[in-house]
């Protein structure tokens, strides 16, 4: 069966919604699908949500999670070990990267920033952030978490204090909002534009001034 391009397909795929466009035309059509997004003009992304990069003081992971549906966040201060497939490792910065086929698990202890990829889920939802944002204080902040200097947005509770975000808490890992990230004064290019966790116990020092 051919399919033409027509602007139901093209509404479809336009809003990132190719699963319900093959259920609705079979998966024998996915590459009509694909090729009509290609004449729209359209770039179709599958969304992985457990697609995640972790960055250590010495590299990258790339993986995805083994647990279905579990939230970055939430493997994280599970604070065991996170067991992941398909892992690959590279140099900090964003280089090449090459299978890691013997890395079956990674130790959250070892973890310095960790986000997802891009097309992983954001590491905190629009959601919980517009909640926060409700009955946090904002803070525009700079974390020096070696080898990398993270700046961004905080939003803490009032009782917490910027200046101790390094001391052991209840939460192993701290969301940091519309972050940059640098290594040895380089920025890099891929950190998500949302949010990224930084682990707490990685920070050196925090300097953050209260947003009126």
């Amino acid at each position: 069966m051919a399919i033409n391009p027509s602007t139901n397909l093209t509404r479809l795929l336009s809003h990132d919604r190719v699963r319900e466009a093959e259920a609705q035309f079979g998966d024998a059509v996915r590459g009509q699908l694909k090729a009509a997004a290609v004449m729209a003009g359209i770039v179709v992304t599958r969304r992985r949500p457990s697609h995640v990069i972790v960055l250590t003081e010495d590299g990258r992971i790339d993986a995805m999670l083994v647990q279905g549906g579990v939230k970055l966040a939430a493997a994280l201060e599970k604070r065991g070990a996170i067991n992941v497939s398909n892992a690959r490792k590279g140099a900090c910065d964003g280089g090449a990267l090459t299978p890691a086929l013997g890395l079956k698990a990674i130790d959250p202890y070892d973890v310095t920033i960790a986000m997802p990829a891009e097309d992983g889920d954001p590491a905190v939802s629009d959601a919980d952030r517009e909640a926060w944002q409700k009955f946090r204080q904002t803070y525009a902040a700079t974390i020096d978490a070696p080898p990398y200097k993270v700046t961004g947005t905080l939003l803490l509770l009032p009782s917490q204090d910027p200046m101790s975000l390094n001391e052991r808490g209840t939460e192993l890992f701290l969301p940091v909002f519309s972050p940059t990230v640098e290594l040895l004064g380089t920025r890099l290019t891929d950190i998500p534009r949302d949010s990224i966790l930084v682990n707490r116990s990685h920070i050196r020092r925090v300097k953050a001034t209260l947003v009126a």
